[in-house]
């Protein structure tokens, strides 16, 4: 892994203290359901200011009981960012035991840097991951969102081998690679139509089926996020399609769930 730019990366988000907590090992998780029921899997990768509890306590894994999906949300804060091992921590402690669980499909999920964080496993780990749900994911720096804005889009933006160390430009990298075709996972993207993201969310959005894209009134918040959740979970995905093919801050409706909380 490129670790080294991966701090500089998100040295603009080291601003508040609620941000350096420890990154423990094996990363700690919540499961939605006690006993597995399923041979997919759904990871859920919370934001900067999130940590696992925040998908059950707003309404994620009840919502999600509706799926043919085990569900699982992972302590991936932004200590794990800071410290470099995001996705050691995530391909080490969740991945790897899942597979060997036996689990056929397994998607990401990933909200706000969780999103980013997703992409960077993908990047890190190709062929692993059946399918990625990115809701108003982090895009990295506006500057380069504008540079490919003004180069018309992703398709005219040069994949000239820039991206080397860059960490943005990567991430960026693997968007165009990944939506040419069908070999890649496949993307559901959601996002607020206000979100402070939803250029860079745009620039995505065109390149996917529109049956994979799904907006909501609203900004960057839990409120929006849980909309389109609902509305992802509704049209039926995470899909089951080609999987065999693949290799091995605002108010909170309270939930009851069957979760366990697994702590190193």
């Amino acid at each position: 892994m490129r670790k080294a730019p991966l701090l500089m990366l998100f040295s603009s988000l080291l601003t508040a203290c609620g941000f350096f907590q420890a990154a423990k090992t094996p990363m700690p998780y919540l499961e939605a359901q006690v006993e597995r029921q399923s041979d997919t899997l759904l990871i859920m990768l919370p934001g900067r200011k999130e940590g696992m509890e925040s998908f059950p306590s707003n309404g994620f894994f009840a919502t999600g009981n509706e799926l043919e999906a085990d569900i699982v949300a992972v302590d991936a804060h932004f200590g794990y960012y800071r410290e470099r091992t995001v996705v050691e921590r995530l391909h080490q402690d969740i991945i790897v035991p899942a597979r060997a669980r036996g689990y056929k499909r397994i998607w990401l999920m990933g909200v706000s840097m969780g999103g980013l964080g997703a992409v960077l496993y993908c990047d890190e780990h190709p062929g692993i991951i059946d399918g990625l749900i990115l809701l108003a994911p982090y895009p990295g720096d506006s500057a380069l969102v504008r540079e490919i804005h003004e180069a018309g889009g992703l398709d005219q933006w040069p994949n000239d081998g820039k991206a080397g160390e860059d960490y943005e430009r990567a991430v960026w990298h693997w968007f165009k690679e990944a939506t040419r075709g069908s070999n890649g996972p496949q993307i559901v993207l959601g996002y607020g139509e206000e979100d402070r993201f939803a250029k860079a969310s745009e620039l995505l959005a065109v390149r996917l089926p529109a049956e994979r894209v799904f907006t909501q009134p609203g900004g960057h918040n839990w409120d929006v996020w849980r909309a389109l959740w609902s509305d992802i979970v509704a049209a039926g995905l995470p899909a089951q399609q080609h999987a065999e093919s693949r290799p091995n801050e605002e108010s909170r409706p309270a939930e009851e769930s069957s979760a366990a909380v697994h702590q190193p």
